[in-house]
């Protein structure tokens, strides 16, 4: 079974869909990102590109002119671009990919401006120039992949950038020859813009985004044990509503990294787009946890008599059991006692939207009994477990504001079977845990 959680969250939106490459197998993990949370990531993304442009080189500028005093050959030299606002922006995903829109842009640039009259007596005269552009807009086409190593890939398919007005002041010099010809400059200026602009936008993707990309962890190490894969099993999809992601999602033991003996189980389909993201994480993932740490035989834990709290009314001594198991009182009287618990086999995790998760643990549990003279350890009985618990997982926001996941087991009840005695046969079920 698999279930579904969701959260507004506010520092992981935009990188839930940048993992990354092809397995043709049910995920373990699913992420959603819907319109929401896209446009969310937008409003990241849009201080990051403003910054980006205003690094942008734009090469110098000549062309020819005719004014009434006859044929010029102008330039423009040292071109900024000192400021790029983009005060609306949106991104839309279709079955093609992604579309980042923005409108009412406003930009201001600054360069140095020469001219030269062509004909004798070749009078030419140079100074600054201030362009303010407005009714300016930017769509931006991308598409995403996977690579070989199941990083998310990006690449820009689609730039326009349409300006719609610029006006051009100048300054030093006959200002009123240099307006003649203030729309050949205008013109020459929307021509480098349109290509520069469309040129650093498309490498801000393909090159930076890409870059950022691979330096994300598509395997996780948890502990000493074991790491978990969070590989993509295939490009991510889209639709008008949102991006969906397929990840692997499966445990894996450091030290033998095998697949695990099951596979995920097949995930409902995505019918709720009212949050930013939604993750699915199936019973593989807990599962696959269980086989890792099972094998590597972690699942295992000593109770001494030195652990139990002074205050607590039940001692691990063989007289606490005297009235449950009076032949090991009467075989080992007043002897301490040690209980060895060891999972036999993979806990088995469960979870439904409607009904929850339940937990169920299979072990045993070997009573020892601690000779009081030599501390030497004889094996009094083996009781065989079996555990049954409901789980919950849920998302919360800590006190920095960050969202975490929670785990939370409640224990239910427990089946318990005589395995083997030293102390003769005796009635399990009198004893509690």
């Amino acid at each position: 079974m698999a279930g579904s959680f969701q959260a507004d969250f506010s520092s992981v939106v935009f990188l839930a869909a940048l993992f990354g490459c092809c397995w043709s197998v049910n995920p373990g993990l699913r992420t959603a990102l819907t319109s929401k949370g896209l446009n969310y990531a937008c409003s990241v993304g849009i201080p990051i590109l403003e910054k980006e442009l205003l690094t942008v080189a734009i090469p110098d500028i000549s062309g020819d002119a005719d004014t009434p005093i006859g044929s010029i050959s102008y330039s423009l030299s040292n071109i900024k671009l000192v400021s790029f606002k983009i005060p609306t922006a949106s991104i839309t995903s279709s079955s093609g990919g992604l579309s980042a829109q923005a409108s009412g842009i406003s930009i201001y640039v600054t360069a140095d401006w020469h001219y030269r009259e062509d004909s004798w007596p070749h009078i030419s005269d140079s100074g600054s120039l201030d362009v303010s552009g407005s009714s300016i807009s930017l769509e931006v086409g991308v598409v995403m992949g996977a690579d070989s190593k199941g990083h998310a890939t990006l690449s820009s398919t689609t730039c326009s950038f349409n300006i719609g007005n610029l006006d051009v002041h100048f300054s030093g010099g006959a200002a009123w020859l240099y307006n003649l010809f203030s729309d050949d400059i205008a013109d020459s200026l929307k021509d480098s813009l349109r290509g520069q602009v469309c040129d650093e936008a498309k490498s801000t993707i393909n090159t930076q985004g890409n870059a950022a990309l691979e330096t994300l962890p598509v395997i996780v190490q948890v502990d000493s044990i074991s790491e978990i894969d969070f590989r993509l099993l295939q490009s991510p999809s889209f639709t008008s509503e949102y991006m969906e992601t397929l990840h692997k999602g499966e445990f894996y033991s450091i030290a033998h990294p095998v697949e695990a003996p099951f596979t995920p189980p097949p995930l409902p389909p995505i019918a709720n787009t009212t949050k930013m993201i939604y993750f699915w994480l199936t019973d593989y993932i807990a599962e696959s946890a269980g086989f890792v740490y099972t094998m590597a035989g972690a699942l295992q834990y000593n109770i001494t008599p030195d652990m139990i709290p002074s205050s607590f009314p039940f001692k691990l001594n063989t007289a606490s059991f005297k009235a449950l198991i009076p032949e090991l009182y009467q075989k080992f009287p007043n002897w301490p006692m040690q209980l060895d618990l060891n999972a036999t086999k993979p806990p088995d995790f469960t979870f439904s939207p409607s009904l929850g998760g339940n937990l169920t643990v299979f072990g045993d549990m070997a009573v020892e009994v601690v000779s009081p003279t030599n501390k030497s350890m004889q094996l009094a009985f083996v009781l065989g477990l079996i555990l049954y618990a409901d789980a919950s997982v849920a998302v919360k926001t800590n006190k920095s504001g960050g969202d975490i996941a929670t785990f939370n087991a409640t224990f239910l009840k427990v089946d318990m079977t005589l395995l083997e005695s030293n102390v003769g046969d005796f009635n399990v079920s009198g004893i509690t845990l």
